[in-house]
């Protein structure tokens, strides 16, 4: 059952991969842009991709939620969670090293400091914020995989371990050093919503027609696009309008996006489960790299942006941030493919 791929899942998995990248490459082409088209054309492109991380969670909701599937303390702590802590120190490490070395040039000693405020602080990459998601739903699993009313007193403990830890132990730290801290538990957030969608539409408890679905994620998307070109034509005299649309189209929990996602993944959900040879290939290829593309693609980015300096839109423009994209997965997808040739390397990535 763990090793099974289930081939809708492949789908969706690789696609929202390849969404993040197109996300995140016209997003940081942002600062290049002359005009005022240029602009909206970016962050809409931008917002229009926002479905991808809730479809990832969403697709770890149909799978760790299965009931099938057991949860054991070794496997919480010893492959979830480990997994994920040590991807976060490597990495942090990695990105810190790529900022001393290529874009701050500062010290050894600089170097470590960074690196132990962006691990500790959250002061590293921004796309690293998923690596703190997935501890704290890995955290919660043991309860989010059981009903309330049916909790053993041994499952109690442990939410009552992981609520004192996340809503007391580390606000008390916070106010001591005076410092906010990045780790978290899934309290008044809406990412176990997306899990627990992901498994009633995997379960089949919510069946959504396949065609509704689709016409669900492109009117979703359509609506992003008309908000996002509104908040950024200049329009004096409706800032504060301007202020809440803005604020709406970057958070996970903006109704319009649940919908896309929901859209998104009931579309592919209802796919025939029969292979297409070459693109599910690619599919599965993806999907098996999808967390080291995720983490390596950033940078990729940034060494284009930031070291080299390339301005898309003085060469080429649209089809130049195009071609961005299509390089950065390429290489994250070389390097994560190589680094899994390495030994323990291989089950982090």
């Amino acid at each position: 059952m763990e090793n099974k791929r289930i081939l809708y899942l492949s789908r969706i998995k690789a696609l929202s991969c390849i969404a993040i990248i197109i996300l995140h490459a016209f997003y940081m082409t942002y600062g290049n842009a002359v005009t005022t088209g240029n602009r909206i054309m970016l962050i809409s492109v931008r917002n229009a991709m926002m479905w991808a991380v809730p479809c990832f969670v969403m697709a770890s909701g149909a799978l760790l939620l299965d009931r099938k599937r057991t949860l054991t303390p070794k496997k919480l702590f010893g492959k979830y969670l480990f997994r994920m802590l040590i991807a976060l120190i490597a990495f942090s490490a990695l990105f810190s090293l790529f900022d001393c070395v290529l874009i701050n040039h500062t010290s050894p000693s600089a170097f470590v400091k960074d690196m132990l405020s962006d691990i500790f602080l959250g002061t590293g990459w921004e796309h690293m914020w998923y690596i703190y998601l997935m501890i704290a739903i890995y955290l919660m699993l043991p309860i989010y995989k059981i009903i309330s009313a049916n909790a053993e007193p041994k499952d109690l403990k442990y939410l009552l371990a992981v609520y004192i830890v996340g809503l007391s132990v580390l606000p008390f730290i916070e106010t001591i050093s005076g410092k906010k801290l990045p780790f978290y538990i899934c309290v008044f957030t809406i990412y176990p919503l997306y899990l627990f969608l992901g498994h009633v539409l995997h379960t089949g408890v919510i069946r959504l027609p396949k065609n509704a679905s689709g016409l669900m994620l492109l009117i979703s998307i359509g609506i992003a696009i008309m908000l996002t070109a509104y908040a950024i034509t200049p329009n004096p005299g409706a800032e504060e309008t301007i202020f809440k649309i803005k604020t709406l189209l970057n958070i996970y929990s903006f109704p319009v996006y649940i919908a896309a996602a929901v859209g998104a993944y009931g579309y592919f959900r209802k796919t025939k489960n029969k292979p297409v040879p070459v693109l599910d290939s690619i599919a599965a290829e993806l999907d098996s790299c999808s967390f080291g593309i995720y983490l390596i693609h950033m940078a990729v980015l940034k060494f284009i942006y930031a070291v080299l300096k390339f301005n898309p839109f003085n060469n080429g423009g649209t089809i130049a941030v195009i071609g961005v994209c299509i390089v950065t997965l390429a290489v994250s997808y070389v390097i994560t493919k190589l680094l899994k040739f390495v030994p323990y390397v291989k089950t982090i990535i």
